[in-house]
């Protein structure tokens, strides 16, 4: 649920993701990144129609301000056990 709060977050806060980083918020980042990497589920556009057009619209946010450049293994290895 953490990742994706903030990946929604962007749709009101361009800068929700910035925000994350500087507060040093690893493990939110971290699933932020997964579910951005992994896409979203098109099931969900069956089951969820309004959560996969929100998650959908996030993701394309995150890719078109160029945050797919984060490296999940590192930010993991940051966000702890």
């Amino acid at each position: 649920m953490a990742g994706t709060g903030l990946l929604l977050q962007l749709h009101d806060d361009p800068l929700a993701i910035v925000k994350a980083l500087r507060e040093q918020r690893w493990f939110d980042l971290a699933a932020a990144v997964e579910i951005a990497e992994a896409d979203v589920d098109p099931m969900q556009a069956l089951t969820d129609p309004a959560f996969y057009r929100s998650i959908r619209d996030a993701i394309t946010l995150y890719h078109l301000k160029g945050y797919r450049a984060f490296d999940l293994d590192k930010i993991r290895k940051k966000a702890g056990p």
